[in-house]
């Protein structure tokens, strides 16, 4: 990999379909511009809350703002096209949120059908979706008609870490073969099914489980993502990654670091931000001699199980002069033949696989 590009003062960054969008602080206070791979889009004009694009088009929210404006990448007209703020875009839906009456628009990409709920869903079904609140996850329909609820004390309690707390969701992973799946911030792997808001199956790699019968214990868990092209959930820990299967709950495979990759990615001391990347997974790394923060990054390959790459972007005398280094809140991101990520100082590298 070779440093193409660093991009200062990136506010924010995501990646749509393979592209890169940005946005850069602007020359007054809150203004800001947004970008696509280094292409000015939204001028240095306003303020950007939200921001997605929709082919040759961009919706996007301005601070302080109660509307949806969009951007015609082609023509460069902007205009109004909704009086609520959009949230999210969906391959199905986009949602949009009246701040003032406190309901939430769900709009068919395909037909134009809109909804309005009370609640913000996290997870699309074909009759409406999946949302949760402080004390338990649900299921409501189109009308707002709650079908299930799963309260978050049946996951039972952590004695060792947190006792006489109650567990709650961290990230819902999907809907797969009518299993919902969602991980917790005791360190569990859960899933329910989507028809009866019953419990089909439950992982854990807490401690405090251990004497549980309705857990089956695997090694900790760490960070968990749903891979699509095998329906199986990729489960990556500074230990090692275990793979397991949606359709049947098994653990279809696992990997010890130290006992596969010793002079690879099992080198490091800590594994950071794990992000999977079809067979791969990205992450920041730490040796206990290092010192002023996270400068290292790498790539795994799951399916040789053994590091493609690392690098130290930060040297460790840039970090000790400026205080700059990475942040776990900011992944390295994986598109194509291009890493993109964004460290504390607010500086965006990008690197390119070298042919």
């Amino acid at each position: 990999m070779k440093r193409i590009n660093k991009i200062s003062n990136v506010d924010f960054f995501k990646l749509v379909e393979g592209k890169a969008y940005y946005t850069t602080d602007g020359s007054k206070p809150f203004w800001m511009a947004l970008y696509s791979e280094e292409k000015l889009l939204v001028p240095d004009k306003v303020c950007l809350t939200q921001f997605f694009p929709l082919g040759d088009t961009i919706l996007f929210a301005k601070w302080q703002e109660p509307y949806t404006y969009e951007l015609n990448l082609k023509t460069g007209v902007e205009r109004v096209v909704r009086d609520e703020i959009v949230q999210d875009v969906s391959e199905q839906y986009i949602n949009y949120r009246n701040s003032e009456q406190k309901t939430n628009s769900y709009v068919n990409r395909a037909s134009g059908a809109r909804y309005v709920l009370p609640y913000i869903l996290c997870e699309y079904l074909p009759d409406g979706g999946i949302a949760e609140n402080d004390t338990e996850i649900f299921r409501v329909d189109w009308n707002g008609n709650i079908l299930w609820s799963f309260p978050f004390v049946d996951l039972g309690e952590d004695n060792i870490h947190t006792p006489r707390e109650v567990d709650r969701i961290v990230k819902i992973l999907g809907v797969v073969g009518g299993l919902l799946w969602f991980f917790t911030q005791f360190g569990r792997l859960v899933a329910l099914d989507v028809a009866t808001g019953k419990v089909a199956y439950q992982f854990s790699g807490n401690p405090a489980d251990r004497d549980k019968v309705e857990y089956t214990q695997v090694t900790g868990l760490g960070d968990c993502f749903f891979r699509e092209i095998d329906s199986s959930i990729v489960c990556i820990s500074y230990l090692g990654f275990q793979v397991i299967d949606c359709t049947t709950g098994d653990l279809a495979e696992s990997c010890v670091f130290l006992e596969e990759d010793p002079d690879g990615i099992g080198w490091f001391d800590y594994i950071y931000a794990p992000n999977l990347e079809g067979d791969y997974f990205t992450f920041l790394a730490e040796m206990k001699t290092d010192r002023y923060g996270i400068g290292r990054v790498g790539i795994f390959d799951l399916k040789a199980r053994k590091l493609l790459w690392t690098e130290e972007i930060i040297p460790l005398e840039e970090r000790k002069a400026t205080g700059n280094h990475l942040v776990t809140s900011q992944p390295l991101y994986m598109s194509g033949d291009k890493l993109y990520i964004r460290d504390l100082k607010h500086n965006l590298h990008v690197f390119q696989r070298e042919s």
